[in-house]
Order: structure tokens, then sequence, then C-alpha cells
């Protein structure tokens, strides 16, 4: 009785896609420390390294351009939608621009 429980077919299958979607919310969690934590190293260097009385990045110290690379390296994960952005506006100019 027990051996024929384990090997359901169905049960193999749910078992399958059980792992497969532990596999893919474990990497989107390690995308979304990642982003997190560089993004929050970037902002604090920036943050600390502001001249006083000034909005952030207003004038622009040595120190800040490493926290705007960090920020830059923690969004890079993201990139993709913002040139996805590009192309679908840039498709539908240029659909819109024949059609007319």
């Amino acid at each position: 009785m027990k051996s024929s429980l384990f090997k359901n077919p169905l049960l193999d299958t749910f078992r399958t896609a059980f792992a497969a979607m532990f596999g893919i919310m474990s990497a989107y969690m390690v995308i979304g420390i990642y982003a997190a934590i560089f993004t929050g190293i970037g902002y604090y260097i920036v943050k600390k390294y502001n001249k006083p009385n000034t909005k952030l990045l207003d004038e622009i110290q040595n120190g800040q351009y490493v926290g705007i690379a960090f920020a830059f390296m923690g969004m890079l994960p993201f990139i993709q939608y913002f040139f996805m952005s590009f192309m679908m506006e840039g498709g539908s100019y240029a659909f819109s621009s024949m059609v007319e």
C-alpha cells in the first residue's frame, strides 16, 4: 500500500511542479535581496556624502558617485523593463507614422 502511494504519477507531477515553483520563487527572492542590499548601500552612501544644507544630489560630491554606482548596480536586474518600454513606445510610434 505504501509503495503504491509514492509511485502515483499525479503525486510525482505535483512534486515536480512544487519543486519548480519553489526554485523560481527562491531565485526571485535572491534577486530582490540583491537589489535591496545594493540599492540601500548606494542610498546610504549618497546620503552620507551629501553636502550639508543642500538637497540630495544637488551638488554631487566625489563620494556620491560611488553611491550612485551602487544604486545602479542594485537596479540592474530590472533594466530589461526600462528598455522594453522604449521598444514598445518606439514600435507604436513607427507603426502610427507608417499608417498616417
